[in-house]
Order: structure tokens, then C-alpha cells, then sequence
């Protein structure tokens, strides 16, 4: 990529990511959440459920977070968005924006799953509160399918990753951000 294109690229991911944050979140109105909302719930924990090594989690975390659709993108800086749910005693009760901002050497794009589970209800509240924490990360995608395994609970949280496609090669730091939004479901 040419430097001249850089500072649209990055204007371009930019507007889609603060687009992405500005928008405004699905207010959890129940009458549009019906069977058509525990199917979608349902499909996004199918991929995590089949693999034997997360059972363990599923048995014991206080609660997941499952964020089924995120997309990833950048050359030099970059960012990631996605939406899914804060799952407790087996039930959605928030709506939970991801966001990223990378910075560092990151180049292409990527589609994937990503479920966090919540050791403890000291772990559920830190999460409600915290605004931002900042990781580094080193990723590599080639074309369709990965994925990313953290062995144990860190700081009472444990992270793992499906990759569902893309071309990405990357080596930054970031910030991250979850907001939650209540879910209201007669």
C-alpha cells in the first residue's frame, strides 16, 4: 500500500469504528425479541459448545460473555467491533458492545467468535464497571478457519477465539472496550 493512501485507510477505519460506538444500541424492546432472539443466542454458543475443552468453563464460570460477530481490520492501526450478550444463570440480561483501537504491526482483516467467561460475581461486577484495558496481541489468519486458546482464568477472566476467516498478521497493542446495554425480556 502506497503511503498516500494511508491517511484514508485510517480515516476510513476510524469513521467505520466511531460509527460502530455511535449508534445507538437495541433497547431489548420485547416485542422484537421472541424465539427468533434464544435461536440466535443459541447459534452463537453452538461453535464454543463443541469444543470438549471449554466444558470446564461452561460448568463453572458465574458468567459468559458471547460476542458472535466481530470484524477486525488494519495497516499500521487498525480496529475491531462486535455485539453480543452478557449471559448469566443461563440467560441474556445486557447486550454487550466490544471495540478495539490497535496500534502496531497489523495488516488485513479478520472475522471471528470470541466468549469470555466470568470466574466469579467478583469477576461479573469488575466487568460491569471497567471502561477500557489495554492488551497486546500477537494474531495470524490465513484464510478460513482458527482458533485461540487461553489455558486458565486471567484476573478471573478466560478468553478464547474462534476465527471464522480472513487475512490478517498482526503484532500490537490495543484498548478495549465493553459497554453494556440492559436487556429487557418479558
Amino acid at each position: 500500500m502506497s503511503l498516500s493512501r494511508l491517511p484514508k485507510t485510517i480515516g476510513f477505519l476510524l469513521t467505520f469504528l466511531l460509527s460502530a460506538c455511535a449508534s445507538s444500541p437495541d433497547n431489548g424492546d420485547s416485542s422484537k425479541l421472541t424465539t427468533g432472539f434464544q435461536t440466535e443466542l443459541e447459534n452463537a454458543f453452538s461453535d464454543f459448545r463443541n469444543i470438549p475443552e471449554l466444558d470446564y468453563y461452561f460448568d463453572n464460570a458465574e458468567a459468559i460473555v458471547i460476542l458472535p460477530n466481530n470484524f477486525r481490520a488494519g495497516t499500521g492501526f487498525g480496529g475491531a467491533v462486535g455485539k453480543g450478550w452478557l449471559v448469566e444463570d443461563g440467560a441474556a440480561t445486557d447486550i454487550v458492545w466490544h471495540w478495539q483501537f490497535l496500534a502496531g504491526a497489523d495488516l488485513g482483516f479478520q472475522v471471528y467468535q470470541q466468549i469470555l467467561f466470568l470466574k466469579d460475581a467478583r469477576d461479573v461486577a469488575l466487568f460491569r464497571n471497567r471502561t477500557f484495558q489495554f492488551a497486546g496481541q500477537a494474531n495470524a489468519t490465513v484464510v478460513l478457519w482458527g482458533a485461540s486458546y487461553n489455558p486458565s482464568y486471567n484476573k478471573g477472566v478466560a478468553l478464547f477465539t474462534l476465527i471464522d476467516g480472513g487475512l490478517l498478521i498482526e503484532a500490537s497493542v490495543g484498548l478495549h472496550s465493553y459497554h453494556l446495554f440492559p436487556l429487557n425480556i418479558d
